[in-house]
Order: structure tokens, then C-alpha cells, then sequence
């Protein structure tokens, strides 16, 4: 007689039954839990795996590609109604552009239209120095505390709001600029590195509500030709004049000047009568106005949410003690190290670096000295400009040589034949809000840069930002890709050449300004900026810090004493361990 089937019996090797059912479970929970890991996980971690510092790796970000989320709408999209058709795209390239654009997005209010009253209001904010009673010495971190109030008096339940922050000791002509971390729910903490001893103050501002953010990202998106360009077209006795543009519209005939070599598109509307070929210059056009709609205008009053200060509750600074360590040494300054914050502070209106020894040209012998059988190039806008001024003015055997152009547009040269020394200034290529200019005298830095030999007695500084404010930043990623890939062809030909790269700078922000040239915007793009090119042999001047930690107001063209510690830092680089 057969026997009856039992329960063991259908189990595996024998295994007791309650050990089978133990494995099961087991094996399910492992499964959910790998399961939860795909679907979750993968997209964060290709933020925090990527070594920024060996990029470019292409093959690793082709290993990466099938494990990013999916992208809604590819951030080329927007370039292609740029008129970017002429472009190819590495995976690499886009992948990093998914990447830049997801880690510069901004926290939004809960609603897309937030009543004024319920927007930020910084005269019912204070802020509080954490731990204020403490000892505190040199090489400590200072943290501040705030919460965000309404013009209601009411507590924020969101973040979203730009902030600046510095301290300084205002009879030491001391100052640092301070890290700002958003919590997401109407309190924010900043931080200070405290660098030098004596009474050290805090100062905190509002730069914009996080309402107005809002506006200015619907500004830069809905309006990308808010500012636009003009170009004369001549023949003979006949001229015309066109709007030009970046993302200009496709309502008329146009001109097509794209760049053959870098793709970098370019468009003017066609002239009634002339050849597209009969451009001769280019120039600022104007700025679109009545842009705001409904309460928008509120969000953006200069005595009320724009730059406002933000005072303490209770005493606004600290006493900070000499540091019973021993500091190290901080070696040369060389291209390659990555940019920390904050990358250095005042002390007696002099720049110290976290990163290494700044020296003091502070004669016309030393940045001699220091120049003496080189060719110096600057690219960029009036920002950089400023430094070859500032060189011109403080050198007498550095003369400059008459190009016949306008101070304010360049290109400009300057000579020193007794010690062989050339410093070229060139404007970057459109866009750039400038006074009318030969077209040829606008090149794009990739271009300049592929036309370099480069090597020891070559040194390279540019600056490219405040331009691109009012445009998506979709462009200027793409500018950058092409700077950068002409960078490292250069760096791979001459590796000894010299590259450093001005940041962007803050600036005043009345009403006007605001809409067009925010720090926010400046903000986003500085971000990018130094993304893009960390790992990669250059070098930087933090103009972003170097313009917060100062005393003096902020300005678009910093004054002179600012100017001088950045050309110092410069030229640092070029020169390290040189004494001035």
C-alpha cells in the first residue's frame, strides 16, 4: 500500500519545516529591500558617487547612463530653441548637463502665487549667534541661527530664500564670508570659520525673498530676450539696423552668424534691403520693461526685501581668543587644488588664503619681476577688464599700445619691450552688453584658446558670467563645455601653461538691476563655474568671497583695493612664492 504523502516530504533536503519557512521570509525581505534600492536609490547616488575630480571619464559616465532617472525634458531641449541645431552632444555632455542643472535647482514656494504679506519679511527677522557665551577661539566655527517671518509676523513653513552672510572686524579691516544651509522650513543656519582674534561681528542679509526667486526663474525661462542686441548693416551709402539675440524669436527672416568652429549660435533679423554679409558691428540693444505681473513688483523693493540687513537678537558678535595651536604652513599657490569655502578672508585689507601663500606685489618691480618674458591673455567681460586696467595704471613700463578702440570695449594691448612682457584683453563673444564693436573683435574664448601655443611663458585668464544672467542656463553650460574641451587641449599640448579663472562677482541690486542681473543669477552660474572645471589643472580667484567679505558697498566693478587682492591672487599663480 503506497504511503501518504507528508508534509516534509515535499521539502528540500529534509529541512524541518520551520527552517524552510525562515529561509522564505528571508529571501522575500532581501528581494524588497534590493527592489527599494533600485527604484530609490539610483539617481542619488550618481550625485554622490561621480569624482568630479578626474572628470573627464567618459566611460564612466557611459556606466552611469542606463541608472539616471529619466529626465522629463532633456536640458537640450532648451538649447535647440536656442538655435543650437549645429551641436553634437557627447552622452558624457548631456549626462553632465542633467547633473548641473538638477544640483543648482532652487527650492520653490508651496504655491505659485504667494500674497505679499505671506512673502519673507526681514525686518520681523533676527538672527541668533548659537553657543554665544562660549570661548572661542581662532581656527573655531562660528553658526548662526534664523527663522524666516511673513510681513504678517507669522513663522515660514518653507525655505526658498537668498541669503549672504559675513563676519568682520571693521578696525582690523578683517572679514570672511559665511556658508548659508537652507533647512527647508523657515530656519537657516550660517556658518563662519572665525580666522583672526578680537571682536568679530556678524552681518546677515535677505537678498531676495524666496517669492521673488520665483519671479526671477519665470523671467529667465519665459523671457530669455528680455534683453536684446543690435548690429548695423552697411553698403555703401545704404545702412540698416536689426535686433539681435541669442533665443531670438523665428517671427522674421534671419541672419544665421554661427560660429563654424565652436557651433556657438548667433542670430540678427534680416535687414529689408541688405546682405546678411554687410554686418560691421555689434552692440547693446536695450532691456524688454513691464515684465512683472500682478504682486510681483513687491517682491523686488530695494529698502524692503532686496540686500535688507538682518539684525541680531541679542549681541551680534563675538570675542574670539588667539588659537593655543600651532597653525601649518600652507605651501605655493599651483593650478589643481580644489576651491574650498571660504577660500580665504581679509585681515588689514590684505587676502589670506585657506589654500596657500599669497604674495604682495605691491610695486610695479615685483608683477615686473613677475611678468618679465611672458604673454599674458584675459578674456572675459568688464569684470577682468578691470585687472588689465588695474596692471596698465600701476606699471609705468607696462604702456599701452593704441588700437583705436574704446576703453570700455577693447579688444586692448599692452607692451613692456624692455622686459618682453605682452598682455592682451579680448571681450568674450556674444552674448555681451557692450558698446557698438567691430563683430571681429568679439571672439569666443574656446577659439582664442585653440590658437594658443601655450607652454611656461604663457599665462591665461578669463572671466565669462555676467552676460549669460538673463539667458536660460542651458547656454551657459554648453559655453563652458566648449571652454573647457579647448582648455584641456591646450593643457594636454603645453601642460606648463598658466590657466586661471576669475569667479563671478556680487553686485548692488537696485529694483531694475535685480530683474536683469541678480545675484542669484551670478549665484547659479558661479556654481556651475566651479563644477565644471574642478579636477582640471587651473586655478581660481574667488572674486565671489573675495567682493561678500569685504567692507566696502557692493559693486558690479569692484573698487581698487578689491581689484589689487585679486590681481594678487592672480598673479600668485603665475609667480608662486615670489615675494613682491
Amino acid at each position: 500500500m503506497d504511503e501518504k504523502p507528508t508534509k516534509e516530504s515535499f521539502l528540500p533536503c529534509s529541512i524541518p519545516l520551520f527552517l524552510f519557512v525562515l529561509l522564505v521570509l528571508m529571501s522575500l525581505l532581501l528581494l524588497i529591500i534590493v527592489i527599494h534600492h533600485i527604484k530609490y536609490n539610483n539617481y542619488s547616488n550618481y550625485g554622490t558617487e561621480i569624482n568630479w575630480k578626474i572628470y573627464p571619464d567618459l566611460k564612466f559616465y557611459s556606466t552611469k547612463k542606463q541608472q539616471m532617472e529619466p529626465e522629463r525634458i532633456p536640458w537640450t531641449h532648451r538649447l535647440l530653441q536656442c538655435g543650437y541645431q549645429n551641436q553634437s552632444f557627447t552622452p558624457e555632455e548631456r549626462l553632465e548637463g542633467t547633473f548641473l542643472m538638477k544640483m543648482i535647482e532652487w527650492s520653490k514656494p508651496p504655491n505659485p502665487a504667494v500674497p505679499f504679506l505671506k512673502s519673507s519679511d526681514p525686518s520681523h527677522v533676527h538672527f541668533v549667534i548659537l553657543n554665544s557665551a562660549k570661548t572661542f577661539y581662532v581656527g573655531d566655527q562660528l553658526q548662526v541661527m534664523l527663522r524666516m517671518f511673513d510681513f504678517e509676523g507669522h513663522p515660514k513653513q518653507y525655505g526658498g530664500d537668498y541669503l549672504q552672510g559675513r563676519i568682520h572686524t571693521p578696525a582690523l579691516k578683517a572679514g570672511s564670508a559665511g556658508t548659508v544651509i537652507d533647512n527647508q522650513n523657515g530656519f537657516y543656519y550660517i556658518n563662519f570659520n572665525l580666522s583672526w582674534p578680537g571682536k568679530v561681528e556678524v552681518s546677515v542679509s535677505l537678498v531676495h525673498p524666496s517669492e521673488g526667486i520665483q519671479v526671477l526663474e519665470r523671467l529667465r525661462e519665459d523671457w530669455p530676450d528680455r534683453v536684446y542686441f543690435k548690429s548695423t548693416f552697411k553698403l555703401g551709402a545704404a545702412s540698416e539696423t536689426t535686433v539681435c539675440n541669442l533665443c531670438l524669436p523665428q517671427t522674421k527672416p534671419l541672419c544665421n552668424f554661427t560660429d563654424v568652429r565652436t557651433g556657438e549660435p548667433w542670430f540678427c533679423n534680416k535687414p529689408k534691403k541688405l546682405p546678411c554679409s554687410a554686418r560691421i558691428n555689434h552692440e547693446m540693444g536695450g532691456y524688454e520693461q513691464k515684465l512683472l505681473i500682478g504682486e510681483e513688483s513687491h517682491y523686488f523693493q530695494s529698502e524692503v526685501n532686496i540686500k535688507k540687513p538682518i539684525l541680531p537678537s541679542g549681541p551680534g558678535y563675538v570675542t574670539v581668543e588667539p588659537s593655543p595651536r600651532t597653525g601649518t604652513g600652507l605651501g605655493e599657490c599651483v593650478p589643481g587644488k580644489p576651491l574650498h569655502s571660504p577660500s580665504g578672508f581679509y585681515y588689514n585689507d590684505q587676502w589670506m588664503s585657506t589654500t596657500c601663500n599669497i604674495q604682495r606685489f605691491d610695486t610695479p618691480a615685483s608683477i615686473t619681476d613677475c611678468f618679465r618674458g611672458k604673454k599674458i591673455y584675459i578674456f572675459g567681460d568688464s569684470t577682468i577688464r578691470q585687472w588689465f586696467e588695474y596692471l596698465t595704471e600701476f606699471v609705468p613700463g607696462l604702456r599701452k599700445f593704441d588700437l583705436g578702440n574704446s576703453k570700455n570695449t577693447g579688444p586692448h594691448l599692452a607692451l613692456d619691450m624692455n622686459n618682453k612682457i605682452k598682455v592682451e584683453y579680448y571681450p568674450h563673444g556674444k552674448p555681451i552688453r557692450i558698446l557698438p564693436i567691430s563683430s571681429q573683435h568679439l571672439p569666443f574664448i574656446a577659439n582664442k584658446l585653440d590658437d594658443i601655443k601655450g607652454g611656461k611663458s604663457t599665462v591665461i585668464a578669463f572671466t565669462i558670467w555676467c552676460h549669460f544672467n538673463t539667458f536660460p542656463v542651458e547656454p551657459y553650460i554648453r559655453r563652458l563645455q566648449n571652454i573647457r574641451r579647448s582648455i584641456l587641449r591646450l593643457l594636454d599640448r603645453s601642460p606648463d601653461t598658466v590657466i586661471v579663472i576669475k569667479t563671478a562677482n556680487v553686485q548692488a541690486l537696485p529694483r531694475e538691476v535685480s530683474l536683469y542681473n541678480s545675484d542669484w543669477y551670478s549665484y547659479q552660474l558661479d556654481l556651475v563655474l566651479r563644477k565644471m572645471f574642478e579636477g582640471i589643472n587651473v586655478a581660481f580667484v574667488d572674486a565671489w568671497e573675495m567682493t561678500i567679505a569685504h567692507y566696502l558697498p557692493h559693486e558690479l566693478h569692484p573698487k581698487r583695493i578689491i581689484i589689487k587682492n585679486e590681481v594678487d591672487v592672480f598673479l600668485s599663480y603665475v609667480c608662486p612664492l615670489k615675494n613682491g
